[in-house]
């Protein structure tokens, strides 16, 4: 069952996604409201996924920081009329867990939602790749890269490449070659290596959107799963 919060300050749309995504067993909305409430939902409801307009992390800089930081530390979806627009690349390095264009069909909501809540980011390889750049340029390529990071094999630095894009461990071992049992234990061993918690944690590292990431990952040329609809 993945517990939502709904979050927008357009009463009809938010009202007509709430009932949308009512009709899915798997799902079960606990409230909807406009920003003013959205803290006090989290809060009171403590759901698994909030689903957010993406002009609110423009609006409220420090949102996101209070969501993905916060104690209940829901994961977070957005939405937004286009995807090209400078809050929607900069929730994305801030560290967001997904995002969609807000016309999506049904189906594509459906399965939004249940590759966030299941911990695969939902992010456009495109979009992914602009906030790569974006970040790169900041940071500069010409800075040594950590010992830790250095001694990454070059097989675990494609699987690194391949979860950015939002593969699932099955998916990266049809690439590879291997079965999703290997793909797991290379994984393990990078996050231990590496010392971060989980895939979302490692994306956004390899992104660079930690102090110390400076990683230079083998990015495949393939579409991710959210390209391939």
């Amino acid at each position: 069952m993945v517990s939502i919060v709904l979050g927008s300050q357009e009463t009809i749309f938010r009202r007509a996604l709430g009932n949308t995504l009512r009709q899915h067993e798997e799902f079960k909305v606990l409230g909807t409201g406009e920003l003013e409430r959205l803290h006090q939902l989290v809060a009171i409801h403590r759901p698994s996924l909030v689903v957010l307009d993406a002009r609110w992390a423009q609006a409220c800089p420090d949102l996101l920081d209070r969501l993905l930081a916060g104690p209940t530390r829901p994961r977070v979806l957005l939405f937004a009329d286009t995807l090209a627009g400078p809050e929607v690349l900069a929730a994305v390095k801030q560290g967001v867990h997904g995002c969609l264009p807000r016309d999506s069909q049904p189906a594509t909501w459906q399965r939004a939602i249940l590759a966030v809540h299941a911990g695969e980011p939902w992010i456009p390889r495109g979009l992914m790749a602009e906030a790569l750049v974006n970040l790169k340029q900041q940071i500069g390529m010409e800075r040594p890269a950590p010992a830790n990071m250095e001694q990454l094999t070059e097989r675990q630095r494609d699987i690194v490449g391949w979860v950015t894009q939002g593969l699932s461990n099955k998916e990266i071992g049809r690439h590879l070659g291997i079965s999703p049992t290997t793909v797991k234990t290379h994984l393990h061993n990078i996050f231990e290596r590496i010392g971060v918690s989980g895939r979302q944690h490692l994306v956004r590292y390899a992104l660079g959107d930690t102090p110390k990431a400076r990683v230079r990952v083998n990015v495949p040329a393939t579409r991710s799963r959210a390209d391939a609809l």
